[in-house]
């Protein structure tokens, strides 16, 4: 379920361990600086940023803004069936 955040100047929002996760402006700028990234992200309203790892995501206003942060889709368990088969020779 998406969750809604109203960002100040100066005071950034803590996302972690939020890998796959997709970070939403709705008002205002957003700016963004993630884990072992280069380069930061700067969004303007309609504009998205999807989450590149599991490190630490800081997400401040320039200004003052609004983002929504949608949680990345579970990882569905596959069947059994559709795992690779490893096969093996042994000689004894």
């Amino acid at each position: 379920m998406p969750t809604e955040h109203d960002l100040q100047r100066d005071t950034p929002l803590r996302l972690e361990h939020a890998s796959a996760g997709v970070i939403e402006c709705l008002e205002g700028r957003a700016w963004i600086t993630a884990y072992a990234e280069f380069h930061d992200t700067v969004l303007q309203p309609g504009q998205r940023y999807t989450i590149p790892n599991d490190g630490l995501v800081l997400v401040e206003a320039v200004g003052c803004g609004r983002i929504r942060v949608h949680a990345a889709a579970p990882q569905r368990a596959r069947a059994w069936w559709s795992l690779p088969m490893v096969l093996t020779s042994r000689t004894i």
